[in-house]
């Protein structure tokens, strides 16, 4: 009797531990999958870590927007640099194209059109 009992609350302690194991496991998947926290998130566990007054939070987030906007327009290719990629692709298929055999060149045609 007493080894049953023993043995049923290891196993409900494996079950236990193996619940907070997988729990901690799938939170952790979802905080990654969730992409960036938003500027009021940011702006609040800033202000929250370092006990920030109303004057340093308003700072805060004027510095925290305009750091998203600036890092937006780095991220958004501009219409030269659209410009300098198609000219860079044009190059290169045209190299491609003059080191192909007749057969491969139908080929590549071929698959350019599918594309």
């Amino acid at each position: 009797m007493r080894q049953l009992k023993a043995l049923l609350l290891a196993a409900l302690a494996l079950v236990f531990v193996a619940g907070v194991g997988t729990g901690a496991w799938i939170g952790s998947l979802a905080a990654a999958t969730q992409g960036p926290p938003s500027l009021d998130r940011r702006v609040d566990d800033f202000k929250d870590a370092f006990d920030l007054s109303p004057t340093q939070v308003r700072q805060l987030r004027e510095i925290l927007h305009d750091h998203d906007q600036k890092k937006e327009r780095i991220r958004q290719p501009t219409a030269e640099q659209f410009q300098e990629l198609r000219t860079l692709e044009a190059e290169s298929r045209g190299r491609i194209r003059k080191m192909l055999t007749e057969e491969q060149l139908r080929e590549y045609d071929r698959r350019a059109v599918s594309r």
